[in-house]
């Protein structure tokens, strides 16, 4: 029987888990399933099946098939990375019933569970790896498209004209020992000035239901149109930020020639979300 990991882990202070901080918060322990059992269940299906997170043994079906079609979610005992995908779909649940309709439908269209395409790849790349890029001024997110670093980096921006939340878990599980080179798929997402006056729990549903709307809009069609962060650059993220740091181009790779048409597109394009006056304090 395997230990339980340490919890809290020490990592839970970095500023990327301020999001999640209050559900993480809720766990004394490193979650069983009963654990996850009491927090319920974090959106149900369509048909009316509540998300559970239950040992892989017990399913037989392919992994985003047991989602779409009973709510089960195949969840590792004592695993970092599969209590971190918990964790996002506490957070992010109408954008992961999205990527599972994503996969579903794909894996309807070509009739093969292994035959990936375009945007399998894709919705698994945000999946896994993903930020979305919030944002009130256009010009930042093309400095993202562009890789621009020192535009995009600047610290006075962070917090106040743009912030970086994290929906990949694995993206997570890897600030448990952060090494540099450390990057992740991103979805410029265009927000008026007053979402970062917002609380952050009303900031993740707003970007949740934004991208929940686009996947199913049929919005995500390629990794290209993701922009690539490396997302230790992000002001405070990384202990040791000097202009070395910063002028490491094998951290921090510039745009590739020729590459500019495909990388700007997400920049140039990023979803829109929109405040009402409900979404105020």
């Amino acid at each position: 029987m395997s230990t339980r990991p340490v919890w809290p882990h020490p990592a839970f202070a970095h500023p990327a888990f301020v999001p999640f901080r209050a559900l993480l918060a809720r766990l004394p322990e490193f979650p069983e399933y009963a654990d996850w059992e009491r927090l319920g269940s974090p959106v149900c299906l369509p048909a009316g099946a509540p998300i559970r997170f239950v040992p892989p043994e017990t399913i037989t079906l392919y992994y985003e098939l047991a989602i779409a079609s009973a709510g089960t979610v195949a969840t590792r005992h004592h695993d970092w990375h599969d209590c971190f995908n918990a964790v996002i779909w506490h957070h992010f649940p109408h954008s992961k019933l999205a990527f599972n309709a994503l996969h579903q439908q794909e894996i309807e269209r070509q009739g093969s569970l292994t035959r990936r395409g375009p945007r399998r790849d894709a919705a698994t790349l945000l999946d896994e790896c993903g930020m979305l890029i919030a944002s009130s001024d256009p010009a930042l997110l093309d400095a993202l498209a562009q890789r621009n670093w020192s535009a995009l980096f600047k610290e006075e921006h962070w917090g106040v004209q743009i912030s970086a939340t994290i929906i990949g878990h694995a993206t997570l599980e890897s600030l448990l020992a952060p090494f540099t080179g450390l990057t992740a798929k991103c979805v410029p997402v265009l927000v008026p000035e007053a979402f970062f006056t917002l609380p952050h729990t009303q900031q993740l549903r707003l970007l949740d239901r934004t991208l929940a709307r686009a996947l199913a809009a049929g919005w995500l069609e390629s990794p290209r149109q993701l922009p690539v962060l490396p997302w230790l650059g992000i002001p405070g993220w990384w202990p040791h930020q000097d202009p070395a740091f910063y002028a490491d181009t094998t951290h921090f790779c510039p745009l590739r020639a020729g590459a500019a048409h495909g990388s700007t597109a997400a920049g140039k394009n990023p979803l829109t979300l929109a405040i009402h006056k409900a979404d105020t304090p």
